[in-house]
């Protein structure tokens, strides 16, 4: 039998972290120079540019489901911009697209390659439809018999 595995910390539980009046003005100065535009990120020490890149990265982070939503969305509108007979034939070539594609001697398995390729496609309906090869990616592919 496994355990569980424990809850992510929170940081709840964690005291707060208390700084100098005099450090936290510095801080705070940065901050709004950073925002201004009257410091550059590389002029603050090491650390404070570390804390400011995490906490840029997390915030970027945090709102990727939503920017991806949003994606989705646009192109779902974009599309439906169409007349109808416009939007059945611009799905057609997009399907005839990925099946070309699909069909070319370096895809192993034809309809798994296809149906990824669409898959991943159907999420950027402006851009066309490509697919990447093993020399592209700069890795190579051992498939098993």
């Amino acid at each position: 039998m496994t355990a569980s595995a424990p809850p992510p910390p929170t940081g709840a539980e964690l005291p707060r972290v208390t700084i100098s009046r005099g450090a936290s003005e510095a801080i705070d100065g940065w901050a709004w120079g950073l925002i201004d535009g009257s410091i550059r990120l590389w002029q603050l020490p090491q650390a404070v540019n570390t804390l400011w890149n995490l906490a840029f990265e997390q915030g970027q982070r945090s709102r990727d489901t939503e920017v991806e939503q949003l994606k989705l969305d646009a192109d779902r509108m974009w599309l439906r911009a169409f007349a109808d007979p416009e939007r059945k034939q611009f799905l057609i070539d997009r399907l005839d697209q990925a099946a070309d594609l699909a069909n070319r001697p370096d895809v192993d398995d034809v309809l798994d390659e296809a149906w990824r390729i669409y898959l991943a496609n159907l999420d950027t309906l402006r851009e066309p439809v490509r697919l990447e090869t093993t020399e592209d990616l700069g890795t190579t592919c051992d498939h098993a018999a």
